[in-house]
């Protein structure tokens, strides 16, 4: 049997994309998992990825990163020793304001220090670890993927904690001997998810399917409405699929070896730009972009107050103009043959064609692809057991 690669946070909206990624390659795959609810883990996996695990080539390991040896038995810590030589490690409350600020310390960097010291007893060698690229915290201007700990500032603590994950997974990588690769997406959006990880895409979505709404009321009339934001700002969005697909041909890179990558739009379009693209597809007229840098909304409609109160989580991020470098990333993934992503008009229709297609007819031509609703896939049995080809990681 070739190694297996562990897969953490497998229900989550990152990690879920990653394990199909594995698996269509023929991957052989070790999702971890809670148990939540009185479903078991793997019940909770098949239903997140949407194929079945077959306790050969994907199979399911309960724990916790968030208790004491992550709640894993003596037996089951055997069996990862013995068969995981690569960690992609995507599991993390995506929190911003924690209640609990211990158990979400110890979900992003106790549980994972304790899940390399013990796999390191084994046959690991490699830790890919998901992070994220707004531990840059309050900077404006470029980001470069070398930059970690420069002194900056943070919005929330879920910025800061992820910046000490990656800290400390580093330094424990160095005194053990294993490979640590920082992998750091922007926004990840795509098909909608019941995770919290998938929050802002669900956010992204919600507020598409309200342009979508309001030009079938409008009827072709213009509809006055202001969003506090930064116009010229860059809308730094990603796709799932990118972030899945250039997670792993990083993880298996050889000259990807202790780097930090920013998983990335290159060149994404200014917020005014995105809005632009939405409301043209959708038919809508009269929405506008308020720099709330420099001015506030006077006298806002009922509609805008609401709007301001759907868009107040992510009001830091909408008035924070980044680019997000991402150099390092992109000359090993041209040469892996992984394509650059862009937010074109085309992609714009796609990620609005996603958005509304669940939900009817609400644009002519709307069509949904396969992967447009996260709960219409079926489960089915695993594909691996089929491959042709086993290429390992």
């Amino acid at each position: 049997m070739p190694s297996s690669v562990l897969v953490t946070g497998a229900t989550g909206f990152i990690g879920r994309a990653v394990v199909r990624r594995l698996l269509a390659a023929g991957q052989p795959v070790l999702a971890v998992a809670r148990g939540r609810e009185g479903q078991a883990a793997a019940a909770r996996v098949a239903a997140a990825v949407g194929i079945a695990p077959d306790g050969r080539w994907f199979d399911v390991v309960e724990a916790d990163l968030t208790r004491p040896r992550c709640a894993v038995q003596e037996s089951e810590w055997r069996r990862l020793c013995d068969a995981v030589e690569t960690v992609i490690h995507c599991a993390g409350d995506t929190t911003f304001f924690p209640e609990d600020i211990v158990s979400f310390r110890a979900s992003h960097i106790d549980g994972p220090l304790h899940l390399l010291h013990q796999l390191r007893d084994g046959r690991l060698r490699r830790w890919a670890h998901l992070s994220t690229a707004y531990v840059c915290g309050r900077r404006t201007g470029v980001v470069y993927e070398r930059e970690s700990e420069i002194g900056q500032d943070f919005h929330n603590p879920y910025e800061r904690v992820k910046l000490e994950a990656e800290l400390a997974l580093r330094r424990a990588g160095a005194r053990l001997g294993v490979d640590v690769r920082v992998f750091r997406p922007s926004i990840v959006v795509g098909a909608t998810s019941g995770t919290a990880g998938g929050n802002p895409s669900n956010l992204f979505f919600s507020f598409i399917r309200m342009v979508a709404a309001l030009s079938q009321i409008a009827n072709g009339k213009a509809v006055p409405l202001r969003i506090e934001a930064a116009p010229r700002a860059r809308f730094n969005i990603v796709s799932v699929e990118y972030v899945a697909t250039a997670a792993v041909a990083l993880t298996v890179h050889p000259d990807a070896t202790g780097g930090t990558f920013h998983v990335v739009v290159s060149d994404p379009p200014t917020q005014e730009d995105m809005l632009a693209m939405i409301t043209q597809r959708l038919g809508l007229r009269g929405l506008s972009l308020v720099d709330l840098r420099h001015a506030h909304l006077e006298d806002p409609s009922r509609l805008e107050v609401k709007i301001a109160r759907m868009l107040s989580g992510y009001r830091q991020y909408l008035k924070q103009d980044l680019r997000f470098d991402d150099r390092a990333a992109r000359a090993l993934l041209d040469r892996c043959g992984v394509e650059r992503p862009t937010i074109s008009r085309e992609t714009v229709h796609r990620l609005i064609d996603a958005a509304v297609a669940p939900f009817g007819p609400v644009v002519a031509g709307v069509t949904l692809s396969p992967f447009g609703a996260e709960g219409a896939r079926p489960v089915v049995p695993c594909p691996a057991a089929h491959a042709r080809h086993r290429p390992q990681v």
